[in-house]
């Protein structure tokens, strides 16, 4: 679960920083001169290659995230269900996730460990 979440944070780094680079290149070839074809082509290309990353990236997270939440689904423990939804879906903290449940903070973390353990078998599947 943790190696999936990890993998989705980094892809969302990527597809930020590729988002970032292809505005930079969008304003570059706006101020390009009609007499410099070759720079606006390469930067055209470049905004090409940014935008297919993007999608790849974006297409990525979301067949990850839906790995991830297929995983969540398959317990049986309906609190350690919500518990592993908030923290990895909503990125919510353990404390909000104990307050809104009205759970002992502790609490919260036995049962999200028992989550991880029932289903480090099923990720490696």
């Amino acid at each position: 679960m943790k190696t999936l979440k990890h993998q989705i944070t980094q892809l969302d780094g990527q597809i930020f920083r590729n988002t970032q680079y292809r505005r930079h290149y969008q304003n570059r070839l706006a101020q390009i001169d009609g007499d410099t074809e070759a720079t606006a082509r390469r930067c055209q290309n470049r905004i090409d290659r940014l935008t297919d990353q993007i999608e790849a990236d974006r297409h990525q997270v979301e067949r990850l995230q839906a790995r991830m939440i297929d995983l969540i689904e398959g317990l049986g423990d309906r609190r350690i269900q919500e518990i592993l939804t908030r923290r990895y879906v909503g990125n919510e903290s353990f404390e909000t996730i104990a307050a809104s449940m009205h759970y002992d903070l502790r609490w919260v973390y036995r049962l999200h460990q028992q989550g991880l353990r029932l289903i480090n078998p099923l990720e490696a599947a």
